[in-house]
């Protein structure tokens, strides 16, 4: 699993006798996200970021090789196996045994769970982003970069990811590319008019701002795109009519209305569990592609 998240670097090789025998001592690590990674430490965020960083060049919605579902399937398969200190230690025991291919083996993770890890962990780095607590909330330009490709995926709705010469895609990929090449711009200025005690610091404070302003970007271009479709099955509002209701995806959190969400959907076992309560099986499609509500806290969202 840590071969799969990248995380077997030589100081990660040490990271993984560390954590083991701290977790026999019972100890827990809480160091910060930015300390932990100077010190070769495996985190709960350091894992988070490296799910991130893999996950976003192995999605199908962005890589067109053909095990491209298969291979975020195992991406998020190892992050599951890694989110927690628990889970790290016995990996890493297994680590130190006998490996098996990851080619003979079955991966545990279905394409619908892989997704849904996917836009949680983008959701939990962009909610713990701060500039207060730079050591806790602050990302390097590599995540930032890989939370700005999160959130591009994540927005894109289910017809656009095959046209991406569409003028509704490409406001998308336009917010992508300058919110990449401000990041990029940032870093490089950060080096050269910083001192090396410095250097890191500025540069997470520009990474982690650019993230956060992309984040809001996305969100904008989505709405304007919403405004300057031209849908000719959209009939306007008459005078003194009724306004629809919205509801908000907790994925992606587009605003679509509730009148076009697709209810009681039925797709095996395969359907992940509703992301508000986490409890029951989601049976409601909203209309910007995601399978994440159930019935009842799908009824209490417009």
């Amino acid at each position: 699993w840590f071969e799969v998240l990248g995380l077997l670097g030589p100081s990660d090789a040490d990271a993984l006798s560390r954590t083991a025998e701290d977790l026999e001592a019972g100890l827990t690590d809480h160091r910060a996200p930015a300390e932990a990674a100077a010190m070769g430490v495996l985190t709960d965020a350091r894992i988070v970021e490296a799910f991130i960083c893999v996950g976003v060049e192995v999605h199908p919605f962005r890589n067109s090789h053909p095990d491209a579902a298969l291979a975020l399937r195992w991406v998020a398969d190892a992050f599951a196996n890694l989110r927690d200190d628990e889970r790290r230690a016995r990996a890493s025991a297994t680590h130190r045994g006998t490996l098996v291919s990851v080619r003979e083996q079955d991966c545990g993770t279905t394409a619908d769970e892989s997704l849904r890890l996917f836009s949680e962990a983008i959701s939990a780095v962009h909610a713990r982003l701060s500039l207060h607590d730079l050591a806790r909330g602050g990302v390097s330009k590599a995540t930032a970069d890989a939370i700005l490709r999160g959130m591009h995926l994540l927005h894109l709705h289910p017809y656009l990811r095959d046209h991406a010469g569409s003028q509704e895609r490409q406001l998308l990929d336009s917010v992508l590319a300058a919110t990449l090449a401000a990041n990029w711009l940032l870093a490089s200025v950060s080096r050269w008019v910083t001192r090396p005690s410095q250097r890191q610091q500025t540069e997470w404070i520009c990474s982690t701002t650019i993230a956060a302003l992309g984040v809001i970007a996305f969100s904008g271009a989505a709405r304007l795109q919403r405004m300057l479709v031209d849908d000719s099955s959209e009939a306007s509002v008459a005078a003194g009519a009724s306004l629809e209701p919205f509801v908000r995806c907790p994925l992606c959190r587009v605003a679509t209305p509730a009148g076009r969400a697709i209810q009681d959907v039925h797709a095996g076992d395969v359907v992940p569990n509703c992301c508000v309560c986490t409890e029951q099986r989601a049976n409601v499609c909203l209309s910007c592609g995601h399978l994440c509500l159930c019935g009842d806290c799908f009824a209490m969202l417009p």
